[in-house]
């Protein structure tokens, strides 16, 4: 379908939900005013909630009604909330696979460390990853599926007499950094 297609359905979701609403709004106005004209009887008054007949029950604007109709209707919408669930149920395995490339990444780091001479010791610095602090999927204005992850990214100094010395030597963090990721769902998928 092409966007001028897509611009047109959505052009005409909006309308009939707004003349909808509009259609209803003098009726709905009128069985309000009707109610508020002729008391209940003693009996009937007993049986309405208290919730109802409070003056301060929530009631949705226009503007809300107007959304929900839209929503409820566009074939967009409905497609983007079903692939949200699933997403969302998928992301906390996501994390935790993306945990697990971060390790393996810290280890490829550790393996391949390069040691320089530095005022008579052996010194390298290599980046280290932390455990995933927070995994969560939230669904955008529009609808679309988004991930986000947080973890902490950290820098360490080795030094020692020797390279086989400096690696055994107890590591100083010099750096530590709050990395977030952003993710986007695309074909059935989670992608970075």
């Amino acid at each position: 379908m092409t966007l001028i297609g897509r611009a047109e359905i959505r052009a005409a979701v909006a309308t009939l939900a707004i003349t909808a609403l509009f259609a209803a709004a003098p009726a709905r106005a009128q069985s309000q005013a009707a109610a508020q004209e002729s008391p209940a009887p003693a009996s009937q008054s007993a049986a309405v909630p208290a919730a109802s007949a409070s003056p301060t029950a929530k009631k949705k604007t226009l503007r809300q009604e107007v959304r929900a109709l839209v929503t409820k209707y566009a074939p967009e919408r409905l497609k983007r909330d079903l692939e949200f669930k699933k997403a969302a149920a998928l992301f906390p395995d996501f994390c935790h696979h993306w945990e697990q490339d971060l390790h393996e990444r810290e280890m490829n780091n550790l393996s391949k460390l390069k040691f320089n001479l530095k005022d008579g010791f052996q010194t390298a610095t290599y980046t280290a990853y932390g455990k995933v602090a927070a995994c969560e999927s939230h669904q955008s204005k529009d609808g679309y599926s988004i991930g986000k992850l947080t973890y902490e990214e950290f820098i360490y100094y080795l030094a020692g007499k020797s390279e086989d010395e400096a690696r055994h030597a107890l590591p100083k963090a010099i750096s530590d950094t709050r990395t977030t990721e952003i993710f986007r769902w695309d074909n059935g998928k989670w992608f970075y």
